[in-house]
C-alpha cells in the first residue's frame, strides 16, 4: 500500500525526459525517495493548451506512451490525473461530427448553444397565435388594428434596434445584461460563432478559447462520458483525479455561471463514482479563500488546493513578518493540497481578503522588477494567458533566486498540514525561461522549461537542489508528520512549526529576516534529538 501523506511531484508527461517511460526512469533513478506521488498533467491526445484541450480521456497520446506506461508508474507512486469536465477539443470526433451534421449529429446536445440562453421572441409571432388570441378574446378587428399599430409594431421596432446593439442578441436573443453577469477569466462574451458544413452559423459557449468547446454537463450522455473516463482511469491505477476548471462547468441563465449549486451536485456525483473505484477527488477552483474553505467541507470533496499559500509565503519572506501567514494557518482546513508553484501562474485573486490590495501590488511589483521586462510581458492581458489574474514566474525567480529564501519557503510548505506538491521546475529551483517565453509569446511558458535527461543529471548537482532533496526526504520519512500539528508562539520575524506523534517530534524554526531554516527532530534510530540547517 503506497503512503498517501508524502510529497507529490507535478509534471507534464514530456517535461522530465521526452515521454512517460523516461519520466518513470527519472522518478526511479533520481527522486524515488523524495516523492511518493506524481501528478502527471494531461497525457491524453490534445489539440492545444499543453494537453488541457483533450480529444478524449480514454487514450494516451502515442507521443507520450501507453496506458501500460501509466500503470508501471502507479506500481511505485500514487498517480493523479486530470479530468477536463468543462470542455473538449474542437478537433475531437464528437465536435467534428456535430460540425458536419449539425442537429442531425448524435452529439448535437453535448454543447451549449446560445439558444439555451436565449429568451428570443420569434418575429411575426402575432400573425398566428397572437391574432387568434385577439380574435377569440376581443372579437374586434378595430381593437386588433390598434394593438398592431400602437403596441406590437413599436415593440418590434424597439427589439430590432436592441438587436443591432449586440450581434449575439441580434442572432440568438441572448441579453447583454446576462452576459455581463458571467464570471470567466476572459473579457467579453463566451459565445463564439462557428460555421457548420450546411453553411449555418451557430454561437457556442467557450469559456477559455475557440479550441475548447464547453460541454453541457447536464446532458446524461456527457455525464456517462465522465463516468467512463473515471472508471478507465481507476482501472489503470490512478488514485486521485483533479477536476480541471470544474467551477465553470455548470451554466444557468441569469447567474454568474460559476460554482452554482449544480456545480456542487456535479462534484458529488463524480465523487460518488470515483469513490466506488477507490479514487479520490480534487476539484480545481480559483476563488477567494472563503469559497475554498466552503468547498473543502462539501459532499464528495476529498481535497482542495491551498492556492492562498504561494503569495502569503512570498509576502512573509519579503516583509519579514508572519502575521498574514499565521492568520491563514488559523483559518485553513487540513484536507488541502499545498502548493507554491504549478503549471499555471501564481494565483492572485485567491488571496483577496487575506492581503490588502497594496500588499498584493507590492508583491507583483517586486516580482516584475526582479524579472525585468520579460516577467512583465509574461503576466496580464497581453500574455495569451487563460487567466489574466495570474503572475507568471518560477517560484525560485520570484524569490530573487536566493537559495536560503527558497529553502525557507519550501520548509513552510512542507511543515504546514496537507499533502505537499512540488512542480517539476520548482524541484530543480528553475529560473525564468526567457528563451521559451520569447519563442512562444505565451506567458506561462516562462515556467515550463523542459529538462532533458542530461540536464537533470546536472541540475541534481546544484547545492540548492541537494538541500531541497534532503528536505523532501525528511518530510517523507519523518513519522511525526502523521501526528498532531502546532504553531508555536514566536516573534513576528520568526515562524515555528511543530509536529508530534507519540514520542516522535519535529520542529522547524524559520527566521524571516535572514531566511535561516533550522530543523530539530527526534531520531528514532539513535533515540536522540538532532538538529540540522536546511
Amino acid at each position: 500500500m503506497l503512503k498517501e501523506n508524502t510529497i507529490q511531484l507535478i509534471t507534464y508527461p514530456d517535461s522530465l525526459g521526452d515521454n512517460l517511460s523516461e519520466l518513470s526512469a527519472v522518478l526511479d533513478n533520481h527522486i524515488t525517495d523524495a516523492v511518493g506521488g506524481v501528478h502527471i498533467l494531461p497525457f491524453y491526445p490534445s489539440s492545444a493548451d499543453r494537453g488541457f484541450t483533450p480529444l478524449t480521456h480514454m487514450k494516451v497520446d502515442p507521443a507520450f506512451g501507453t496506458w501500460e506506461d501509466i500503470l508501471q508508474i502507479t506500481k511505485n507512486y500514487r498517480v493523479m490525473s486530470d479530468l477536463m469536465v468543462n470542455h473538449i477539443s474542437s478537433e475531437s470526433e464528437l465536435f467534428k461530427d456535430y460540425m458536419a451534421r449539425a442537429e442531425y449529429s448524435p452529439y448535437s446536445d453535448y454543447f451549449i448553444g446560445a439558444n439555451k440562453f436565449s429568451h428570443h421572441i420569434p418575429r411575426h409571432y402575432h400573425e398566428n397565435e397572437q391574432n387568434a388570441h385577439v380574435d377569440m378574446h376581443y372579437g374586434s378587428r378595430r381593437f386588433q388594428q390598434l394593438l398592431e399599430n400602437y403596441v406590437i409594431r413599436p415593440i418590434e421596432l424597439l427589439m430590432k434596434r436592441a438587436r443591432k446593439i449586440d450581434i449575439i442578441f441580434h442572432k440568438q436573443g441572448v441579453n447583454r445584461m446576462l452576459l455581463k453577469k458571467i464570471y470567466r477569466p476572459r473579457p467579453g462574451s463566451p459565445f463564439i460563432p462557428f460555421t457548420f458544413a450546411n453553411k449555418t452559423t451557430r454561437y457556442l459557449w467557450c469559456t477559455f478559447s475557440k479550441d475548447q468547446i464547453d460541454l453541457d454537463v447536464s446532458n446524461p450522455s456527457v455525464r456517462k462520458m465522465f463516468r467512463d473516463a473515471i472508471v478507465h482511469a481507476a482501472q489503470n491505477g490512478i488514485s486521485l483525479i483533479r477536476l480541471d476548471a470544474v467551477g465553470y462547468a455548470c451554466k444557468r441563465r441569469g447567474t454568474n455561471n460559476f460554482l452554482l449549486p449544480e456545480t456542487y451536485d456535479l462534484i458529488a456525483s463524480l465523487s460518488e463514482i470515483a469513490h466506488r473505484h477507490g479514487v479520490k477527488i480534487l476539484p480545481e477552483v480559483h476563488s477567494d479563500y472563503c469559497t475554498q474553505l466552503d468547498l473543502s467541507g462539501r459532499n464528495g470533496v476529498d481535497y482542495v488546493y491551498d492556492f492562498q499559500l504561494p503569495l502569503l509565503v512570498l509576502q512573509a519572506l519579503f516583509s519579514g513578518c508572519h502575521c498574514h501567514l499565521v492568520r491563514w494557518l488559523q483559518l485553513r482546513s487540513n484536507n488541502m493540497i499545498t502548493i507554491l508553484d504549478t503549471h499555471d501562474g501564481l494565483p492572485v485573486p485567491d488571496v483577496e481578503g487575506l492581503l490588502t490590495s497594496s500588499e498584493i501590488e507590492a508583491i507583483i511589483v517586486h516580482v516584475n522588477k526582479k524579472g525585468g521586462n520579460a516577467a512583465m510581458r509574461a503576466s496580464g492581458e497581453n500574455a495569451q494567458n487563460v487567466d489574466v489574474y495570474q503572475l507568471n514566474v518560477t517560484y525560485f525567480s520570484a524569490l530573487d533566486e536566493d537559495d536560503d529564501m527558497y529553502i525557507a519557503a519550501r520548509a513552510i510548505q512542507f511543515f504546514i498540514p496537507g499533502i505537499p506538491q512540488v512542480y517539476y521546475v520548482g524541484l530543480f529551483a528553475g529560473k525564468n525561461d526567457i528563451d521559451r517565453l520569447e519563442r512562444t509569446g505565451i506567458g506561462r511558458d516562462i515556467n515550463r522549461h523542459s529538462y532533458s535527461l542530461d540536464e537533470i543529471k546536472e541540475e541534481m548537482k546544484r547545492p540548492v537542489v541537494k538541500r531541497l532533496m534532503r528536505l523532501m526526504r525528511f518530510r517523507n520519512t519523518q513519522p511525526s508528520f502523521d501526528g498532531v500539528f502546532l504553531r508555536k508562539k514566536s516573534p513576528k520575524n520568526q515562524l515555528i512549526l511543530y509536529w508530534q506523534k507519540e514520542n516522535s517530534f519535529c520542529e522547524v524554526k524559520i527566521d524571516l529576516h535572514i531566511h535561516k531554516t533550522i530543523i530539530r527532530y527526534f531520531d528514532q534510530k539513535s533515540a536522540t534529538v538532532k538538529e540540522f540547517t536546511a
